[in-house]
């Protein structure tokens, strides 16, 4: 075993131009932890079955090869900052920060979808519905209005604001498609093996079997209609 060095700054002069030039917008710093190169050094530690070596007896992994990795803090040496408390934002995100004022910024933004789902959402009777309704703040469905206010009569807190509406839903069962099934089947087959089958036949039988599993109904809000409350 032996262990060579490498001269960081010999090959840097080397590879590199003198100045890295960095255009920088308001909300942008020059990382700190890489120092805008945009790169780190990496240990990658190992060790030699068999070694008896004195390195060996002091450490479980004496030996490295040791690399230059993308900085985990940035992005080309460059790290976005949040646009209200100034803080680094996290590699990996866009603009999402835990500061106050982004999370304030994020509930107006959901209140106003919010608000624009509401307003062209249309008011049924509950009457003309046969689905199942779902209600927004409790996250639970219901058969009814009436089974909603019964659960919500055994199951709230005095602080605790009625909701005004149940959403209507949409329902699905389970369904199967042909056309990818055969897809998937003939991917190791030969070029031609998809055409020579029959989709519309395997269709058939695949609608056949669906309609015959009944514990796959599945409701789920859509949005667009909902009953009052109160």
């Amino acid at each position: 075993m032996k262990q060579e060095f490498i001269d960081l700054k010999k090959v840097i002069n080397e590879i590199l131009p003198e100045v890295l030039v960095k255009d920088l917008q308001d909300n942008e710093r020059v990382c700190p932890t890489c120092k805008g190169l945009g790169i780190k050094i990496v240990k990658n530690e190992f060790g030699l079955h068999g070694d008896t070596s004195e390195r060996a007896k002091k450490e479980r992994f004496p030996y490295h090869h040791e690399s230059l990795n993308f900085c985990p803090n940035c992005f080309n040496g460059v790290q976005k900052l949040c646009k209200y408390c100034g803080k680094p934002i996290k590699k990996g995100y866009t603009d999402k920060c835990d500061c106050k004022g982004y999370l304030r910024e994020q509930e107006a933004i959901r209140l106003e979808k919010w608000n624009e789902i509401l307003d062209k959402a249309e008011e049924v009777k509950e009457e003309d519905i046969t689905n199942m309704l779902y209600c927004e703040e409790t996250e639970e469905y219901y058969a009814s209005v009436g089974d909603f206010l019964e659960d919500w009569e055994c199951d709230h807190d005095e602080e605790d604001e009625m909701p005004e509406r149940l959403w209507v839903t949409v329902e699905q069962s389970l369904s199967l498609n042909a056309d990818n099934i055969l897809e998937n089947a003939c991917d190791d087959l030969h070029e031609d093996a998809y055409d020579q089958c029959d989709i519309d036949e395997l269709q058939v039988l695949l609608d056949k079997y669906a309609t015959k599993q009944t514990g796959t109904k599945t409701y789920y809000p859509s949005y667009k209609q909902y009953v009052k409350i109160k």
